[in-house]
């Protein structure tokens, strides 16, 4: 290509999708090189197929459960393949759309992988393409797990059990990421004995300690095994094909016919970026990494690109967002960063501000959070009153048979400023932007008991917990 550009971006995810569309708003020529599939991993491999798959255990369970409405039906039959098609339908649907919306913004789409040759050149499939800017967006790998038999038969990355059409007697699901918990609630109410073996005595470490016990109550009590603060030993397969799981310590032997074993790394090798010196995390993960002074992330993976809050490297002109980048691999993470280069990139000043990122759960109840929890708050040293209140006592979720949560707000104590959200709800995934708009305009739980809910909805918990902080909600128990 001859012509200059006045970006590249390698990876066609949501983060490369954001930062060549707001480039390519921006005036600017836009080129964006993908490998596999536009949409990126989120899109194609993980949080639109996995979300599909929830939503279809949720309406298997609310099947189970329609005698609580009075509605009395049969045994469900599932059909896998036509759950997994009509799933791949909306993620094809989803990725032309991405193509298109690309297209119809005037940037050039190159398919192969892209590699930085120098600090102005990417080369793909020999070709090469000069830029003014160059945005690293290449996502994350699937990795097994570094455990004897983790390549065994049967042992499954993330995206296997993904798209796996069956429905395993027994599955063991090792670890307790987001991604990993869905898994288990989807196999379980669509029939598997599921056994989830977390590393960490609390399920979600980086969720609220109440939160957190609340869904280990829930997936316990829905048939789910849990081991927790335990590794796994090894994997073994048996002369029958099932596949047995020991655990460290001695402490139990699993025997299921599935295993999901994997995690995810930055995808950040073949890129040629070593040889141009852009800093890039060496060795084991750590905690935390603060960038350029933006607000601390929670750890940073080998092999990560360092970067500040513009999404700059240490190299002038290549930026970096996304997974390939320190801190959880979320989506909507990626295609924040990915506005934040696309404007940097054409000189309009913008940062990352990561105080007000939501996390999420597509689990059911939804699990939703953002800001601080109760124990960082105390770790940093700044004085907090809680408020906290069951979603048992709120009409909706009564209505609905999901009871099983809480919603708490985490309150500076001196201004009363909203610094933590944190949510097990239904509809939380929702509610939780309206928690993250008023963290974002620094408002106070006064100001947030001003706000009229609809009812009867999930929005009134959130009024109440924030009435809570100051001891004023209407409907807890008076102690």
């Amino acid at each position: 290509m001859a012509e200059l550009q006045d970006l590249v971006v390698i990876g066609g995810g949501s983060g490369g999708f954001a930062a060549a569309m707001r480039a390519a708003q921006l005036g600017g020529k836009v080129t964006i090189v993908e490998e596999v599939h536009y949409g990126g991993n989120c899109m194609n491999k993980a949080c639109i197929p996995l979300t599909f798959l929830a939503t279809a255990g949720r309406l298997m369970g609310a099947i189970h459960n329609a005698a609580y409405f009075g509605i009395r039906v049969g045994e469900p039959q599932l059909d896998v393949d036509a759950l997994h098609d009509r799933k791949n339908l909306i993620i094809e649907s989803l990725a032309l759309g991405t193509e298109e919306q690309l297209a119809d913004y005037g940037a050039t789409l190159v398919e192969g992988r892209g590699k930085l040759v120098t600090g102005d050149t990417v080369e793909v499939n020999g070709q090469r393409i000069r830029a003014r800017n160059v945005v690293i967006a290449t996502g994350s790998i699937s990795a097994p797990l570094p455990i004897e038999g983790s390549d065994l038969p049967g042992v499954l990355s993330t995206e296997e059990a993904i798209n796996l059409r069956e429905i395993p007697p027994r599955i063991a699901i090792v670890g307790n990421e987001p991604w990993d918990i869905e898994l288990a609630q989807y196999y379980n109410w669509m029939g598997s004995q599921v056994t989830l073996i977390a590393g960490s005595r609390q399920l979600l470490p980086e969720a609220d300690r109440d939160i957190s016990r609340r869904l280990a109550k829930l997936l316990h009590d829905d048939g789910i095994g849990i081991e927790r603060d335990v590794d796994v030993e090894a994997i073994r397969r048996g002369d029958d094909g099932t596949l047995t799981v020991t655990l460290s310590d001695g402490k139990a032997e699993i025997t299921v016919d599935k295993v999901l074993a994997a995690r995810r790394f930055p995808n950040s090798t073949g890129l040629g970026l070593r040889a141009l010196g852009v800093e890039m995390k060496r060795g084991a993960a750590s905690l935390p990494s603060t960038l350029g002074g933006a607000a601390p992330l929670p750890f940073t993976l080998a092999g990560a690109v360092l970067v500040n809050e513009r999404m700059q490297t240490n190299v002038p002109h290549i930026y970096a967002i996304g997974d390939v980048t320190p801190g959880s691999m979320w989506s909507h993470k990626a295609n924040a960063e990915g506005i934040v280069a696309g404007e940097n990139v054409m000189g309009v000043t913008s940062a990352m501000e990561y105080g007000a990122l939501p996390h999420c759960l597509h689990t059911w109840p939804e699990i939703a959070w953002v800001g601080l929890t109760e124990d960082e708050a105390k770790d940093r040293g700044i004085e907090v009153d809680v408020g906290k209140v069951p979603v048992a006592i709120n009409p909706r979720a009564m209505i609905g048979d999901q009871t099983a949560g809480a919603l708490k707000i985490v309150a500076g104590k001196r201004y009363g400023k909203i610094l933590g959200v944190h949510m097990m709800a239904p509809g939380a995934l929702d509610l939780i932007n309206v928690a993250t708009v008023a963290m974002l305009s620094e408002a106070t739980v006064d100001e947030l008991m001003r706000f009229i809910p609809a009812h009867p909805s999930i929005g009134e918990a959130m009024v109440d917990a924030a009435m809570d902080v100051q001891k004023r909600s209407l409907h807890l128990p008076k102690w």
